[in-house]
């Protein structure tokens, strides 16, 4: 955050002193009148989610389809994953792969940019392009009655792009103001330097391309990309709503089938730093300072995932979490505070995440290890396990309520190479997690020994509250 963001603390300190005290004086003038009421009735067990039907197939050229009659609706969801990112890019030339993604929306050989924007508003839908560390995804949802159309137009857009110089000067120009933008949040900063002490000597630790980086870039970069990591072999194609399944299989054989199957992906998992780090980065003049503390955990085929990701809820991740409610709540040194799980492919991380008053920074890492170390050493009550465990239920199944939610399970099932099993008993997991089985996951992931600490902040005024870490 900036300076602006620290105001927006202050005052919701004082929104939240004011709350307190109107919420009493109301609290003492109903008490009286719902004294006589009976005590709400206990909440029902959690039930399973059970996955919609699937038909999958696959094409002789190797690319997958999964198609999902879903919901009532009239509108369909589409997503081609194809299986390149940021991890494929070469030396010298980071970020080609999400320039290369940038560019398919730019025309195919037989449509301008300002047709398929057309075509897309004509079809009620959008079509959306992104590139990540593993995965580039193509497409969109439209009405139902487009499906076919919708479908066609995709797989031009993937397999017949018509990269332009003036297109590529102007993304380029783009993303270099993006990077600029990003060098001065610190947010990013403390992300960036957090990520390249977890991920030494690999791909995933290195977030953003350099400004150089980006200059270099050429025409014949970009197409030499899209020919070596673009091919049906990498690709799985999700349709998920209602739809005309004959119609759509169709389609998808008669407009894929001559796609070249390409190369095979390569998977290079990382191997996660393990021992006790630290790093601080000197922003003069802030009044915030951002913390990342964080350390390796299990990806998301580790038997201990959903017991780790319970205890990550308790911990951090949920909004009424402990370190939340301690230096949020009860401290007041920040205001939004939070923790997660990241994954890739036989590998993860967990995080702590926050941006503190700069006064505070010291005492705020205090307190991040003391709720840790608590983890550790006490067994949560059972009334704290059984809260956070109906949050985590509810919340999967609301995200599995939507078609790219559907979508968004699936592919996390098939990138980790996980059976089906895992989305369907996932509820059924996270009902059986037990406060020992919190503990043990603390105890066996959360060793300071295998920390990592960034800060970034003022280092002329946090330098001696920092040096208990370092």
């Amino acid at each position: 955050m900036t300076d602006f963001g620290f105001s927006i603390l202050d005052l919701g300190l004082r929104f939240r002193m004011r709350f307190c005290l109107s919420a009493a004086m109301v609290f003492l003038a109903a008490s009286a009148v719902f004294a006589q009421k009976e005590t709400p009735p206990v909440g029902g067990q959690p039930k399973p989610f059970v996955f919609p039907a699937q038909e999958n197939f696959t094409l002789p050229n190797g690319m997958k389809v999964t198609l999902v009659q879903y919901g009532s609706v009239p509108k369909v969801a589409i997503q081609a994953y194809i299986y390149t990112g940021t991890k494929d890019d070469s030396k010298g030339k980071k970020g080609v792969s999400q320039t290369t993604a940038d560019m398919l929306k730019e025309g195919t050989k037989t449509r301008t940019s300002e047709e398929i924007a057309r075509s897309m508003a004509e079809m009620g839908g959008s079509l959306n392009v992104g590139a990540g560390t593993d995965n580039t995804v193509i497409g969109g949802e439209v009405l139902s009655e487009f499906d076919v159309r919708f479908l066609t137009l995709v797989s031009d857009v993937i397999m017949n792009p018509n990269f332009r110089a003036g297109d590529l000067e102007r993304l380029r120009a783009n993303k270099l103001r993006q990077l600029a933008v990003a060098s001065t949040q610190a947010q990013n900063v403390a992300w960036e330097r957090f990520r390249e002490m977890i991920f030494p000597d690999h791909p995933y630790g290195q977030v953003n391309p350099t400004d150089s980086e980006v200059k270099s870039y050429t025409l014949d970069d970009i197409r030499n990309f899209h020919l070596a990591n673009y091919g049906a072999a990498r690709t799985h194609l999700y349709i998920v709503g209602k739809f005309n399944a004959a119609a759509v299989r169709n389609i998808v054989e008669k407009a894929f089938s001559g796609w070249k199957a390409g190369a095979k992906q390569e998977r290079n998992p990382p191997k996660t730093a393990v021992k006790r780090s630290f790093a601080k980065v000197d922003r003069p003049g802030a009044q915030q300072s951002t913390l990342y503390v964080g350390m390796p955990a299990p990806d998301q085929s580790d038997p201990d995932y959903v017991k780790f990701v319970v205890m990550d809820s308790i911990l951090g991740g949920a909004f009424g979490s402990r370190i939340t409610s301690n230096i949020r709540e009860d401290k007041g040194y920040t205001y939004s505070p939070g923790s997660a799980v990241w994954t890739r492919y036989k590998t993860g991380y967990w995080y702590e995440s926050a941006d503190v008053k700069t006064e505070n920074t010291g005492d705020s890492i205090k307190e991040i290890l003391f709720e840790v170390n608590r983890m550790r050493t006490e067994p949560v009550s059972e009334a704290e396990l059984q809260g956070i465990k109906n949050n985590m239920v509810g919340i999967y199944v609301l995200q599995n309520s939507s078609r790219f939610g559907v979508i968004g399970q699936l592919e996390t099932m098939n990138y980790h190479e996980l059976p089906k099993s895992f989305i369907d008993d996932y509820v059924k997991r996270v009902v059986s997690v037990t406060a020992a089985d919190v503990q043990a996951m603390a105890k066996k992931y959360l060793t300071e020994d295998r920390m990592t600490i960034v800060v970034v902040g003022d280092l002329a005024k946090v330098n001696d509250q920092l040096k208990p870490y370092e």
